[in-house]
This record gives structure tokens, sequence and C-alpha cells, in this order.
């Protein structure tokens, strides 16, 4: 057997698809990432990106093609990172004009090991090489990839300590009562870093939560604010209903602040999430002036809560409850219930003889005939307006000074209560006199020595202080049915028969309305 020849014919082309005895002229693109955006750094940025210009520009065999460069951004998620997105977007799906790109280092360019070896692995199957200056590592040479995974994996690690730093740097500034604060509606802020008031949000702040007291719903508030065309803190003139909510619920306006509500779960992925009992929250008091009393701002939590919690059996004759809903377009909506089977009370429109009329019928029994309610009555609309301003009427003669029995503040008599004020201003009427006194007493009633709960105490006040408005604008009896009077005075009304209805308002009263066939309407 012959022995083989084997001649060797040289390449004649390198890697890069030109030949080799053409001299190389690469398109050259460098990346720079500056960490944070303090302003100590912005020279260092800067200073990065004339850098590479000049780099590039002086080395005879590069030809520039563009700096990119990501300010104040994070290396550990690659999603905010514009132009970082830009460059692997150009290299990747676009005509191929980059052949080099340079970086600082491995940590300039991604912490994330995962991410960093996956764009390094893409830009080599285009041919295209990463040169890291301070590790010296150029990703198409053959050890680069494994250099690369042992010094990504170092960053990354870097990426976590500091994490861990930040962690326990924050929880020292929460155990001290320092809060990070940022500018929320209402509140700037100032140069000492703490929050102060604007006098002109203030004032939409209260009437965000005055309305919603009178019985205005989120998206009823939203849609106020929206056509008074007030700003919000980014300068839009759109409002929503979890904009309203979140000032409804934003301790803030009390003057006090809560810190860890939200917490990072993943230092790579950078996925903050709410705190809803995983880490500790710290509530600090006083750090600033309140724009609202905290009584008012507990009735409203306790009036969201009640809202949150409306319930309705289910249509089927259950025992199962389903979430309700809020209604903002009728007051008796969700508080008109049925004293047979617990079920609301909807509204409807009959037609006969070309006339409507608006009645309250139970929706249980709309929906399944007597099948699982059997003699709940129909209630003429106009016909229960009037009830439930009578009861209004009597509710209002029944109160004595005071906040319950339970509670053992003060007690006077109603009679008593009336010759005494009557006698320094005799053109008060007897409605009039009971309250003016209530209003008179506050005071009085808030140093007393009575160990109460703030926040009940709070609602009290609050609510005696409605009464005060409804007397300021109205004469002894209420002559006219008004929406808002009943969203705020009136927490629920069960329907006992045709003829007898049981008003159960926010202050405890409870009034038994009672009337006859001659007190109805002529049938439809």
């Amino acid at each position: 057997m012959c022995e083989r020849k084997v001649t060797m014919i040289p390449s004649t082309i390198n890697r890069r698809g030109k030949k080799r005895e053409e001299k190389e002229i690469l398109n050259v693109a460098a990346y720079c990432r500056v960490s944070t955006s303090q302003e100590e750094q912005e020279n260092s940025y800067e200073s990065h990106v004339a850098y590479y210009t000049k780099l590039i520009t002086d080395t005879p065999e590069w030809n520039l093609v563009t700096i990119y460069a990501d300010d104040g951004i994070s290396g550990t998620d690659m999603k905010k990172r514009d132009n970082f997105n830009l460059m692997m977007e150009r290299c990747l799906y676009k005509e191929k004009d980059i052949d080099l790109i340079l970086t600082k280092s491995i940590s300039r360019f991604a912490r994330n090991t995962v991410d960093c070896l996956s764009c390094i692995r893409r830009l080599k199957e285009r041919n295209i090489a990463i040169y890291f200056e301070k590790e010296h590592i150029n990703t198409l040479e053959a050890t680069g990839e494994l250099l690369i995974t042992i010094l990504s994996s170092q960053a990354q690690e870097e990426s976590r300590n500091i994490s861990e730093n930040v962690k326990w740097w924050l929880k020292r500034k929460y155990e001290n009562g320092e809060v990070l604060i940022k500018r929320t509606f209402g509140y700037e802020k100032g140069i000492d870093k703490h929050l102060h008031i604007i006098p002109e949000e203030a004032e939409f702040v209260r009437m965000i939560y005055k309305k919603y007291l009178e019985g205005q719903s989120l998206n009823e508030i939203a849609n106020l604010l929206t056509k008074m065309k007030v700003k919000t803190i980014r300068g839009n003139t759109k409002w929503s209903g979890s904009s309203i909510r979140v000032i409804l619920t934003n301790e803030k306006y009390i003057g006090d602040a809560v810190a860890q509500k939200t917490f990072t779960v993943d230092y790579l992925l950078k996925d903050r999430r709410k705190n809803k009992g995983e880490l500790p929250q710290y509530y600090v008091q006083d750090i600033h002036e309140p724009i609202i009393s905290k009584e008012l701002y507990y009735l409203v939590q306790q009036e969201m809560k009640r809202r949150s919690c409306l319930k309705k059996k289910s249509m089927v004759g259950s025992t199962e409850e389903l979430e309700g809903k809020y209604s903002e377009k009728f007051a008796l909506s969700k508080i008109l219930i049925c004293g047979e089977c617990g079920s609301e009370y909807r509204r409807q429109i009959r037609k006969k003889n070309g006339k409507e009329k608006a009645v309250w019928r139970c929706e249980n029994r709309l929906q399944n005939g007597i099948k699982y309610c059997h003699y709940s009555p129909t209630l003429e609309e106009e016909l229960l307006h009037g009830i439930i301003l009578k009861a209004i009427n009597r509710m209002a003669v029944q109160i004595q000074i005071g906040v319950s029995e339970t509670k053992g503040i003060f007690e006077i008599q109603t009679e008593v209560i009336s010759k005494q004020v009557q006698k320094e201003n005799p053109n008060l009427t007897a409605f009039e006199s009971i309250y003016r006194k209530i209003v008179d007493n506050l005071e009085d009633y808030e140093k007393m020595e009575i160990h109460i709960v703030e926040e009940q105490l709070g609602q009290d006040k609050i609510r005696y202080m409605e009464i005060q408005d409804i007397i300021g604008k109205r004469t002894y009896f209420l002559n006219e049915y008004n929406e808002q009077l009943v969203r705020k005075l009136i927490r629920k009304i069960n329907v006992i028969n045709a003829f007898q209805i049981e008003v159960v308002f926010k202050i405890g009263i409870i009034i038994v309305e009672t009337w006859n066939e001659n007190d109805k309407q002529e049938n439809f």
C-alpha cells in the first residue's frame, strides 16, 4: 500500500469573512453605563463617552459606528436599559454594520450571568466580538466564554452583596424613624427632605374625603376632578378611581408614614411586591403637618371597609353569599334589605297606560318568584322616599347629648336641653336647640377622661359635625328627599312588611316607621 501524501492548503479568508491579505477595517461601537444617577457620577458618564469616542477615532483600523450609553440604570435588569437594548436589536436584527463592541468591564456590560452569556452567544453567532478592557477578554477567542462565565458569576455575587447592604441600611433607617419620602398630591418635598403642604392641592384632598363620606364613589369623585381640570402629580387632568383610592388610604395626609410598604423579591429581577406581612413595617407618627384630621381619616377607612364588604345572597335560595358592588347611582342600593330573605332591593321602572313609575322590589323575588321569598312587598319609590324623610326627622328629635348609653357619657333629657338653650336664643327651634347644645359641648366631651379608642371617638365627633352641617342648612322639618343626606345618615333599611320599615342610622339610632293603606298612592 502506497504512503498517502497530504498537502495543506492554507486559508485565505479569516473568520470575519475578509481575505487575510486585505487590511481589516472594523466597524466599532462602544457601550458605557454608569450604575447610579447621582450628580457626582455625571462626569464619569460623560468621560466614558468621550474616552471611547477618542479611542475609536484615533485607531486607524477602526471605524466609529456609534456610542451607546445608559446613565443611572441598574446592570441587573436589562429591560430598563434602553440604549443597551437598541444596540442588541441593531446587532441581531438588522443588516450587520458592527464588528466589535468595546466596553469597560463585565460588570458594566451586565451583572446577571444568564443575561450576560445569552447576549454574548447571540452576538457570537453573528460573528460580533465584545472586548472587555478591564479583563482583557475578547469573546471570539477560545478561552473567552470560560473566563466570562467565571467573572460574570463574581459580578452577580457583587450585586447580591450590594443588595443585602442596601436592605441592611434601609432597615436601620426605618428603625430610627427615618422614612424615604417622595412627592405626594397635596405635598411637596422641601430642601429639608420633609413634606410641606401645597395649599391649593390640600383643598382638593379635603374635598375628596368629604365627597366620599357623603356617599360618592371613587369613580364619581374622579370624574368630578377631571371635569374641574385638577392636575395630578404627573400633570395630567384625567383622574381614575384607583388614584382616588390611593389618596383615601394614604396615611401621609394625617402626618404619619409607613415604611416598607413594598419590597424587592429578587435582586436580579428587581421585582417589587406589596408587603403583605413578609417583612416588618414601620409606622412613624407626626413626621410632617397633616392635611386632614385622624378622626376623618379613620371614618373614611371604616366606610371603605363597609363598602368593600357589601354582600348579597345568591339568587338560588342557598345560604351562599356573593361579593356585592357599591352602587353610586341610588342611595338606597345595597342598604334597602328584604326582611324576609335578606336580599337587596332593586329599583325598577313600571309602565302602564303610557305612564312610568319607579318601584323597589326584592331582587331574590324578581329572579325566583315566590320560591324563596313569599311575602316581600313592592314599594313605590315616591312613598318610600317620604317614609324615609319622616324617619330622618324623627331621628333628629330623638337625639340627646352624648355618644351612647354604653359609653356612659353625660345624658340630658331633650326637654331640658331645649328649654336651657332657648332661654339664651328664643329664635331657635327645639330641633336646632338640641344640636346646638351638642356642638357646644363637643370640646368638653373631648376633655373627659374616658378611655375610648381614638378611632371610635373620632367617628362619633365627625358624625355629630355632619348633623351640625344639616342644621345649618335646613329647617326643623326636612321636606325634600336627598340622596346625599341618606348616604350620610343611614346605614341600612330593613323592609319588614308592606306597611313597615326599620331605618338604622349610622349614629346607632333605630327608627321603625309604619304607614297604612290610606298613605299609599293610587295603584298603578
